[in-house]
């Protein structure tokens, strides 16, 4: 899933046009990480991951090695612990910029992500923390991924495994967010964090047919979730199911 993202605001750029700061490489490999089998963390993934050619990937890893950030990158690339926690740092102060988009200036998730990608990387730790207790000290994004160092894990399960049944969407992984295009389309389709679906059929791994429901378990829409997608959405089971048709009857 490849995506045009823009050049972060405010953080250091390195000496070639049109490469990302090295801070936008740290994310990627964390989010990868974090969504990821460990053995998937390669820089062709990592070039796919941002849009950007593997050679502009080699030289932002050869950066990252001499600031001590990797401690290898061949076959897969590993994180020292400064690299964890400035990917960790980063992408927090991502997060929190996403939350006071949408939370307090109303922006859609689509524009929160977006706008968030311009501001994140000139946020310093100390702002973030001012701005997470500000916020009411959030433990998730508005898509639902956790906050690094107090996102809680919640038990939850790809919606491409699931069987027939209701359940809440409970995240939106990254790599999601990171094509407008498809972000839209799972926005139209109400596969939004806390909202109520229904997974109607489809075999596991392959597409899967959803219904939206609103509150009294009633279906809305129906979509077609392609694979790619479905395996990127986490979803879990409702704390109480909605009545069925047959049981509102009785």
């Amino acid at each position: 899933m490849a995506k045009k993202r823009p050049t972060p605001h405010g953080s250091q750029k390195s000496g070639h046009p049109g490469e990302l700061a090295a801070e936008s490489y740290l994310e990627a490999i964390y989010v990868l990480y974090q969504e990821e089998p460990p053995e998937r963390v390669v820089a062709a993934r990592v070039a796919e991951y941002l849009g950007v050619t593997p050679v502009s990937v080699s030289r932002a890893l050869t950066r990252l090695e001499r600031q001590g950030d990797v401690a290898a990158r061949t076959p897969t690339i590993r994180l020292t612990e400064q690299g964890w926690r400035r990917a960790a740092s980063i992408l927090r102060r991502h997060h929190l910029a996403e939350r006071w988009l949408e939370d307090r200036l109303g922006l859609s998730l689509v524009e929160a992500h977006l706008e968030a990608e311009r501001i994140a990387h000139a946020l310093s730790d100390r702002v973030a923390d001012a701005l997470w207790e500000e916020l009411g000290r959030p433990t998730t994004c508005p898509h639902g991924n956790p906050i690094p160092g107090v996102g809680v894990h919640v038990p939850a399960e790809p919606l491409s495994v699931v069987a027939p049944g209701v359940y809440v969407v409970d995240r939106i992984f990254e790599q999601l967010e990171n094509v407008e295009a498809v972000l839209l389309w799972v926005q139209k389709a109400g596969l939004l964090p806390g909202s109520l679906i229904r997974v109607k059929s489809g075999p596991a791994g392959g597409p899967r047919e959803i219904a939206s429901l609103d509150g009294n378990g009633e279906e809305k829409e129906t979509f077609l979730v392609e694979p790619q997608v479905a395996r990127r959405i986490l979803v879990r089971l409702p704390e109480t199911q909605p009545p069925t048709q047959s049981n509102r009857e009785k």
